[in-house]
């Protein structure tokens, strides 16, 4: 079930939903930052959200991420085992940007596919992000399993990054992993805000994959790295 899921990502790559270019680009950080036209490109020549990093230190980074972004997000019910939920998750965000929305728009494909868990319920959440020219993007369509997100203030994440695949034992150990180095540097994460997994790459990268996971620091409380 994890190879079809990962296949699933491999089509969506390639058929582009909207043409995007998958010339490699480094998967540096600076990347992301703000370029021409407001459109920033992280990895893969795939739009990504833009961000400034605050903090550099030796084994994450904290970023702050602009506001007035859209994303679309479906949410699968649980308890159920991650290969499913994932899955299911990508596919109804897959099937949105597919055309399965009012105006029957085909959004370009855009990276970091982001997922997450509820822990008291168990449901996970996979949330895609849309890319500039779909802003303010169309509504679902009757039978798409999505809602859209506006996410209107600038958000502050510290982030880990690790190659392999990702899932959901990694992105628990690498969350664990990131708020031990928070912790040591005397940064406190946002109690009440969910982590985030961002993954970059479609199955036919077999080696140099990029992953992230991404915890919520409060933007009012933000220390520098001992």
């Amino acid at each position: 079930r994890e190879m079809v899921g990962r296949a699933l990502f491999f089509l969506a790559l390639c058929l582009g939903v909207g043409s995007v270019p998958l010339s490699k680009a480094p998967a540096d950080a600076a990347e992301g930052t703000k370029g021409a036209g407001d459109k920033c490109r992280l990895h893969m020549g795939l739009e990504s959200p833009c961000f400034e990093i605050v903090t550099q230190a030796k084994e994450y980074e904290i970023r702050r991420y602009e506001g007035d972004e859209w994303w679309s997000t479906s949410t699968v019910a649980g308890p159920a085992d991650w290969a499913a939920q994932t899955k299911e998750g990508f596919m109804n965000n897959f099937q949105y940007i597919g055309g399965d929305n009012t105006k029957a728009m085909k959004i370009p494909m855009s990276s970091p596919v982001l997922t997450t868990r509820k822990l008291q319920t168990g449901e996970l959440v996979t949330s895609f992000f849309l890319t500039k020219d779909a802003n303010p993007p169309p509504s679902p369509g009757a039978q798409a399993k999505v809602v859209l997100k506006h996410d209107t203030e600038e958000k502050v994440f510290a982030v880990i990054s690790f190659p392999g695949w990702a899932d959901g034992h990694s992105f628990t150990a690498k969350e664990e992993e990131l708020k031990n180095l928070l912790a040591r540097d005397g940064i406190k994460a946002w109690d009440g805000h969910h982590s985030w997994l961002a993954q970059y790459d479609p199955p036919f990268m077999p080696v140099f994959r990029h992953n992230e996971v991404w915890v919520p620091v409060n933007p009012g409380k933000m220390f520098a790295p001992k």
